[in-house]
């Protein structure tokens, strides 16, 4: 049998029952079209032909709709097999009948095939009856089948949930139904609470939880029943639980019950405001060290970082202990929870053994005190028992061997204090020890500079003093020596000459020496204000003053064009008449040529000064610009050393660097830089 179904798969079932349609058709036609020929009616052809075409028609048809019906194509083979079983069988009858001795068919051409025409399509209809049957057949099997799988894979993925939850890890997993009642419950939760998970099972939770945490649980709940899921966190018994729940609904769409699954997230909040205490506290250093740079008074830093301390440690008190001079007394100079009137009045000795301001003293490191009333190495001032201290922190201000106070903070309750505490506590210290120290330096650095403004003041007082006063017997002495080489002059030798013609000489140089000093001495006191001034207009008046010295010495003197800057005009052409004639008096053999450019440098100008001339020996380019220094002998050429020195303090005086560039036998470059208007 298995043998004859595959037969028919290999040649096609419907093409089988097909082909078997299509030759009753033909013939049926064939046989019609022969016997109208033959000249039989045309009813009787008719009627016959049909009985043979109508079958055919129908097994043809059917073939065509079979893999269109409900039938599974793995019986269209027996569909197939109970139709030539049809044909076989009444094939086999007619053929046994016809061979009975008295039997025979009466018309062979007409019989067999209205006969198995009609059986085939006999056992076509039975075919498709057995086909449907088995088909619903492996229908229900495979539904069977399908729902023994879908019963495993429930069972398993039931086993497998019940497995997760039970295992669910620092927490819980629940299903509670429309009463909120627990239908199942488990994980790993339970451990650190009084109550397991076999005392909620089954319990609603109006029997389980009271108060506000039933209010909180209840409320959210219901809200998930309404298919709203919802998140929250809950304290239950000094352990924070966040919890999630999740509407679970029927096939109608209709929330029948909820998931809730909370998790014990007490050591991550712990965490969590660990880490948020530490970034405070390490923005409470910060902000303490902006406004140790932005404010001069200590007291105002002292008093902001004891309040800083106290609320970022959560402290009842918090003091700074200023040393006093004597060094065996400590003053409360700033604090922040204490008594009304202690602070700036309280004191605390520094040296008694039972204090443990003295004991902080004495150690280079914190010292930390977690129960006072437990402490062995002091037993605490009066200061702090009077205020029920139970614990806190306290460390020197400043270095160790030099200290300059004592910040502490302390807590009427038994304090677990951490490494990270103390070492904000020792950065608060610290900000306050530099604090105290820059204000310690910026009250000596203050009063050294007045002290140098002072000095330089008498200085440029006696400078201008002994300049001015000097003047008038200097000139008594040129006169007299004048009125002798007049009247005198025929009387001396030649040597009486020369002795005579020293003294005029060193009388002059003394002159504009004295003039020089004056005039350094009153570069800021005889000086107009900065302003914006025209650099050619200056050079231009510098070089008309020197336009004897300029023409008697053949000089050549170029300028490119010269900036506006911020400055003194009147100073400013002093400097330029000075290095003109520097550049002029060291020229050599050579007539002088001499270069003024100007450049761009960021918010200043460079202006230089080149010539051509001797040039500087590098052992004196370090010292030229200082008062009577001489960068050649005076057989190189006149000069009285201050030059030099009064164009790099009229420099300074507005703001500016003046610096040279030379070397010997190949010239001399000084540069200056002056702000930009």
């Amino acid at each position: 049998m298995e043998y004859w179904r595959r037969f028919l798969s290999q040649l096609g079932p419907t093409r089988v029952i097909g082909t078997l349609g299509g030759l009753y058709i033909g013939l049926a036609i064939i046989r019609g079209w022969i016997w109208l020929e033959a000249g039989y009616s045309l009813l009787n052809v008719t009627l016959i032909t049909s009985m043979i075409v109508v079958p055919g028609a129908t097994l043809l048809y059917g073939s065509y709709r079979l893999s269109r019906s409900d039938v599974d194509s793995n019986f269209y083979p027996d569909v197939a097999g109970w139709t030539l079983a049809g044909f076989g069988a009444m094939a086999a009858l007619l053929v046994t009948y016809h061979l009975q001795p008295e039997g025979g068919i009466s018309s062979p051409g007409t019989s067999p095939p209205i006969l198995t025409a009609i059986s085939s399509v006999g056992g076509f209809a039975v075919g498709i009856h057995d086909a449907r049957a088995k088909t619903r057949t492996l229908a229900v099997e495979e539904r069977n089948r399908e729902l023994h799988r879908t019963k495993r894979e429930l069972e398993e993925s039931e086993r497998r949930y019940r497995t997760l939850a039970e295992n669910f890890p620092n927490g819980a997993v629940a299903l509670l139904d429309e009463e909120l009642r627990h239908t199942l419950v488990a994980g790993r939760g339970f451990e650190k609470v009084e109550f397991s998970a076999d005392d909620l099972r089954g319990e609603r939770i109006q029997d389980v939880y009271s108060g506000e945490v039933l209010e909180r649980i209840e409320s959210n709940y219901r809200a998930t029943l309404e298919g709203e899921p919802t998140s929250f966190e809950l304290t239950v018994q000094g352990r924070t639980f966040e919890f999630h729940v999740h509407p679970l609904t029927d096939d109608d769409g209709d929330v029948s019950s909820i998931l809730a699954m909370s998790q014990d997230v007490t050591e991550r909040k712990l965490r969590e405001q660990e880490l948020a205490k530490r970034a405070r506290q390490q923005e409470a250093v910060a902000d303490l060290g902006q406004l140790a740079l932005e404010t001069d008074d200590v007291d105002e830093l002292m008093e902001e970082a004891t309040r800083e301390v106290a609320d970022v440690l959560d402290y009842e008190y918090c003091k700074v202990l200023d040393l006093l001079e004597a060094d065996d007394e400590l003053l409360l100079r700033q604090g922040v929870g204490w008594r009304d009137g202690i602070v700036g009045e309280a004191r605390v000795s520094a040296l008694e053994d039972d204090s443990q301001a003295a004991y902080t003293l004495e150690h280079d490191h914190p010292i930390v005190v977690e129960d006072l009333g437990t402490e062995t190495r002091f037993g605490g001032p009066e200061l702090l028992t009077s205020h029920d201290v139970r614990s806190g922190i306290s460390t020197v201000i400043g270095p160790f061997d030099e200290p300059w106070g004592i910040l502490g903070t302390h807590d009427t309750e038994r304090r677990e204090i951490s490494e990270e505490d103390v070492s904000f506590v020792q950065s608060v210290a610290n900000v306050l020890a530099e604090a105290i120290e820059r204000q310690q330096y910026r009250s000596e650095l203050e009063g050294l500079v007045a002290d140098l403004e002072e000095s330089n003041e008498r200085l440029e007082q006696f400078a201008y003093a002994a300049s001015h006063d000097l003047q008038e017997p200097l000139r008594m002495v040129s006169s007299y020596l004048q009125l002798v080489e007049r009247r005198h002059a025929d009387d001396l030798d030649e040597e009486g000459l020369e002795f005579l013609e020293f003294a005029v000489d060193g009388a002059d140089r003394m002159r504009s020496m004295i003039d020089g000093l004056l005039k350094y001495s009153r570069v800021e006191t005889n000086a107009d204000p900065l302003e914006a001034v025209d650099l050619e207009t200056v050079f231009e008046d510098a070089r008309e003053d020197l336009q004897l010295t300029i023409a008697a010495n053949d000089a050549t003197i170029t300028a490119e064009p010269l900036p506006r800057v911020q400055g003194d005009d009147r100073q400013l052409r002093q400097v330029f008449q000075n290095l003109l004639e520097n550049a002029i008096a060291y020229s050599g053999d050579e007539p002088p040529t001499v270069r003024v450019s100007a450049r761009r440098n960021g918010s200043d100008w460079i202006v230089t000064v080149e010539d051509d001339g001797i040039g500087i020996d590098p052992e004196y380019q370090d010292s030229v610009f200082e008062v009577f220094e001489r960068a050649h002998d005076r057989d190189a050429g006149t000069g009285t050393g201050i030059g030099l020195a009064l164009c790099e303090r009229i420099v300074e005086r507005h703001g500016g660097d003046i610096w040279l560039e030379s070397e010997l036998d190949e010239g001399t470059a000084v540069s200056f830089s002056l702000p930009v208007p």
